[in-house]
């Protein structure tokens, strides 16, 4: 065996490695090192042949790998000889391609009958579609045994048999990108894991957490609940689901792809990834928004669903998607922009974090459903966020509309009882009025689009709902001819003030009429409509 000195790694370009290999060499068993540099963002392989199974399992633990891997951008990968040989009898492309004869920088040489490949692709195709075909028929087991539980009924089997397909696709997944698999961690670690060598997995999977993912979730409680012969009712995901798989499923396909023409070519391919969000003419106007909303928040996509033009001002729809953005800050951020734009354009903003969208597609779905579209994207800080898991089929339905529509409804009378006292007495009725129009709005939007919004400021609301219904603007005119500038009058009284009241009969009189007419339309919308039937008229 050569000494430590002897030897160099000049192919490594790394001598904090180089000084490693030295020591490995001298204190174990090795008895081959390959080195296969990748190019652009990819990582490097290094495969290190040992003679001893325990030596690679001990090594592949070591903290220096993890080092080596996070500054050096190299995978290190501890195998030991029988299990090499047997991957190579099975035609591994993963072994296949990086443990060929010229990514050989250090044998011993006295191990005995060493592995070199130098077989030609011809003398290789047989092998390497038996691997592929092994694949194939195990995962058309998997499937069908999925879609055998799912014509039986039985929900919680569904989701713990497409969570083995799933751990299966990774499995492979796995093998295919860094020549081991990770068994022995959870489902949220083996895909987190993924990330770096697959980052368009991150499409497939919605966070609950920084580490951890919705569907996965999903499968632990389904889990639980089979443990406590209780049955979660969720039918909808399964299309979800299985989307999920198959793009897994896909994944390892163009894996297989990718790896049969490197081995032919034993050479990598140039890859560019480029990403171009918008390729729509420039809007200087959005720009400048897009511009002020990531001064301000740390935004994983902006959606631009709607766009009204009405007189000379065009107001812009914005599905803001991220975390931490409240409604005081979006209040403030339209400040901002309506400063810049001198009254000529206004923008009705709304945001919600991935996971809260995911959580509530249950009732909300089909509102944004209709807004997360390719063609509404104006932009995206990567170009692998998680794609939603939508409901398949979804049946909306109107929960908790009852509690909406008579807050509404007892708010309005409420207004009424102290407009027609005899005494005149208006004191609170500023916030009354106020609290009526905030619940006429939200109940509005969700009875005509299933979403129902945070209590965002008052205009915003109004603006919802013309994007709800385009119909309600035909009431524009009250607000217009109200005696005071209308909105920021209630945002003013969204909050109790301890004083007298300072109203005159007149603006009463005009607020009366506004209640009236907007709660006509509320009561022909959900009472008319038969929406409540058996809602109890005061």
């Amino acid at each position: 065996m050569k000494t430590s000195k002897k030897l160099s790694f000049p192919k490594l370009e790394n001598e904090f490695l180089e000084n490693i290999l030295r020591q490995l060499v001298n204190q174990y068993s090795v008895v081959q090192i390959f080195f296969t540099k990748q190019e652009l963002s990819l990582n490097s392989h290094l495969v290190i042949n040992l003679e001893k199974k325990i030596d690679a399992e001990q090594l592949q633990m070591t903290k220096w790998v993890k080092k080596v891997k996070n500054f050096y951008q190299i995978d290190v990968y501890f195998i030991y000889s029988g299990k090499l040989r047997h991957r190579m009898s099975m035609g591994h492309p993963f072994i296949e391609f990086y443990c060929y004869d010229s990514a050989l920088i250090y044998q011993n040489e006295d191990s005995v009958n060493p592995l070199i490949i130098t077989r030609d692709w011809g003398k290789y195709k047989k092998k390497f579609n038996e691997f592929v075909e092994c694949f194939y028929h195990d995962h058309d087991l998997y499937k069908v045994q999925v879609q055998n539980i799912i014509s039986e009924g039985f929900s919680n089997s569904v989701f713990t048999s497409y969570a083995r397909v799933i751990e299966y696709d990774l499995e492979y997944l796995e093998e295919l990108y860094s020549g081991n698999t990770s068994t022995s961690l959870n489902l949220n670690d083996r895909i987190n894991n993924l990330i770096q060598y697959i980052p368009e997995i991150q499409k497939y999977f919605v966070r609950n957490s920084h580490n951890k993912y919705y569907l996965t979730d999903l499968f632990v409680k389904a889990k639980e609940a089979t443990a406590d012969d209780d049955v979660i009712y969720r039918n909808e995901m399964y299309k979800a689901v299985g989307i999920v798989e198959q793009s897994l499923y896909r994944l390892i396909e163009e894996r297989f792809g990718e790896l049969k023409k490197l081995i032919k070519k034993r050479y990598f391919e140039k890859r560019e990834v480029s990403f171009q969000v918008d390729e729509k003419p420039k809007n200087i106007i959005l720009d400048l928004a897009i511009e002020t909303i990531l001064k301000s928040f740390k935004v994983e996509q902006i959606y631009l669903y709607h766009q009204i033009v009405y007189g000379e001002k065009t107001t812009y729809y914005l599905l803001i998607i991220g975390n931490g953005i409240g409604n005081e800050k979006l209040i403030s951020i339209i400040q901002s922009l309506k400063s810049k734009m001198v009254g000529k354009y206004d923008f009705v903003l709304i945001s919600h974090n991935r996971n809260w969208i995911q959580k509530s597609l249950y009732q909300c779905q089909s509102f944004f459903y209709n807004i997360i579209q390719d063609k509404y994207l104006i932009y995206s800080s990567s170009p692998y966020h998680p794609e939603f898991h939508w409901e398949v089929p979804h049946n909306p339905y109107h929960a908790d509309l009852y509690f909406y529509y008579k807050s509404a409804k007892d708010s309005a009378l409420q207004f009424c009882a102290v407009v027609n006292n005899t005494k005149e007495n208006y004191c609170g009725l500023d916030a009354l009025f106020t609290l009526f129009f905030l619940s006429f709005c939200r109940t509005y939007i969700f009875v005509k689009t299933f979403y129902l919004p945070h209590y965002l400021s008052s205009q915003a609301l109004w603006e919802l709902c013309i994007y709800a219904d385009a119909d309600i603007r035909k009431c524009n005119y009250l607000t217009e001819q109200f005696w005071t500038d209308f909105f920021p009058y209630l945002d003013k009284h969204m909050n109790l003030y301890h004083k007298l009241s300072m109203l005159k009969k007149n603006e009463v009189d005009q607020m009366t009429v506004i209640v009236e007419k907007l709660m006509y339309e509320l009561d022909n919308l959900v009472i008319e409509g038969r929406l409540l039937t058996n809602f109890e008229q005061d």
